[in-house]
């Protein structure tokens, strides 16, 4: 099997070097982009849904889309970071491959977090082809730091048509019976067996995708939140709003004005 991530598309939307303080607990959302950081001072802690990450210099850290349940920072800490997209088929190899979330710094990482910094502010919104180039180029390398070696299962590899049909109708409907359809199995055996190897089962996994497009919306686009309602599937905006908070914490509308005031 070739491999996948040679054609992965990547678009960065922030970058920066900060130095955050005991109020960084707002990292506490249902944060819409993954992120990479490079920690040069000081410490804090990250709270993933599978594990805790003590962030500490010379270390870079990979977090995923929607992964983050809180964060706490005692003193300070500087560090570049980066957030950025992914493409659908990337991140559906993701799910399966399971990245590494932190590994040890090499000499010359600094540099490149600064940069793919000195380089995005200077691209002028992509209308500078070769900053952007070396932008999209830079974060690459460091992102394929966090790709796991070893070759993916068959077992796994069998539901990549899968999560691939959930990513393209995320604003169709989608059933168990249709899913259980890409890999000719029985519904019931399906939804077995795609809960042991995901955690949760394909309605709720649908459900995770689907929230996570219309938070992207929210963001990126101006269109109303009853627009991006519609636009999912859910013809009563008060379900989808209860929908919403349930798994981002906070209604559409708040969730919206919360990252447009960063």
């Amino acid at each position: 099997m070739a491999n996948p991530f040679l054609t992965t598309n990547l678009r960065l939307t922030e970058t920066d070097y900060t130095t955050i303080g005991n109020n960084w607990s707002y990292l506490a959302t249902y944060f819409p982009y993954y992120r990479i950081y490079y920690i040069t001072s000081g410490s804090a802690k990250m709270f993933l849904f599978d594990e805790t990450l003590e962030l500490k210099p010379r270390h870079l850290y990979f977090i995923p889309a929607y992964s983050i349940t809180g964060a706490e920072c005692n003193d300070s800490m500087s560090h570049y970071w980066m957030h950025f997209n992914l493409d659908a088929t990337t991140a559906s190899y993701l799910t399966i491959y399971k990245p590494l979330h932190c590994l040890p710094a090499s000499q010359e990482d600094e540099t490149v977090f600064r940069l793919i910094k000195e380089n995005f502010e200077k691209s002028d919104n992509g209308n500078d082809s070769p900053r952007t180039l070396a932008c999209v180029s830079l974060a690459k390398y460091l992102f394929s730091k966090f790709l796991p070696s070893e070759s993916i299962s068959a077992e796994a590899a069998n539901f990549l048509p899968v999560l691939e049909y959930i990513d393209g109708h995320l604003t169709e409907k989608i059933t168990n019976a249709q899913l259980s359809d890409i890999m000719c199995l029985n519904e019931t055996y399906f939804s077995n067996v795609f809960s042991k190897q995901f955690g949760v089962s394909p309605k709720q996994y649908v459900l995770q995708k689907r929230i996570g497009a219309a938070a992207n919306m929210l963001i990126e686009t101006d269109k109303t939140v009853k627009e991006i309602a519609f636009r999912f599937g859910y013809e009563n905006e008060m379900y989808f709003n209860r929908m919403f908070r349930k798994l981002a914490g906070t209604p559409p509308g708040e969730y919206r004005r919360r990252f447009r005031s960063k």
